[in-house]
């Protein structure tokens, strides 16, 4: 025995190495950066898609009556974004509180007024509505429409499809990579000196 010791964190050798006796070193030696960059896409795919509902901008709607025909149909998914709305906006909101169905979504079109009392109208209406709602009511701003696409919202919306994708997405991504197996064990880069 020389009493000399290889140490942990190999510094002295050429080339790039982490510290493996640290959690982060630990960490940093496994992150794979495919895996990693795929990660932050579903984060930031969360974060644009965030329901209105739970203070996001997004929103998808499936029109239930006859009351924006023919410009929407019973059925059709609405995609809506929250933005600043403007008069001849179709807009996503929520019947003011005290009103005849309080709390229910509707999408109509605003046809007057300023962001303290919007009117609005369903376009197949005689008359416009008896409420008035304000710039807080609204959900979103109506972008484009899916005709007949809430039977693949309701579906896309089921608990048992939700699960079943975000099982898949786990699965994905701790999924064995094929070619970590095929590989021989990897070797220390740098020179070395053979002694004879």
């Amino acid at each position: 025995m020389t009493g000399l010791t290889l140490p942990r964190s190999r510094t002295g050798l050429p080339g790039r190495h982490v510290d493996v006796t640290s959690v982060a070193g630990r960490v940093t030696r496994r992150l794979d950066p495919a895996a990693f960059l795929q990660t932050m896409l579903i984060i930031c795919l969360i974060l644009v898609v965030w329901p209105s509902q739970f203070g996001g901008k997004f929103a998808i709607t499936i029109v239930a009556g006859n009351s924006m025909e023919p410009t929407y149909n019973l059925g059709d998914a609405v995609i809506t974004w929250g933005e600043p709305v403007q008069v001849g906006d179709t807009v996503l909101f929520r019947v003011p509180p005290g009103e005849t169905g309080e709390g229910n979504p509707v999408i109509h079109r605003v046809i007057g007024g300023d962001p303290s009392a919007w009117a609005t109208q369903g376009d197949n209406s005689q008359s416009p509505d008896k409420w008035s709602i304000t710039s807080s009511d609204v959900l979103g701003v109506a972008k484009f429409h899916i005709p007949y696409g809430g039977r693949v919202v309701a579906i896309m919306k089921s608990w048992l499809v939700i699960a079943l994708l975000a099982g898949l997405a786990v699965a994905l991504l701790l999924w064995p990579d094929k070619g970590d197996e095929a590989q021989p064990a990897k070797t220390r880069r740098g020179r070395h000196i053979s002694r004879a």
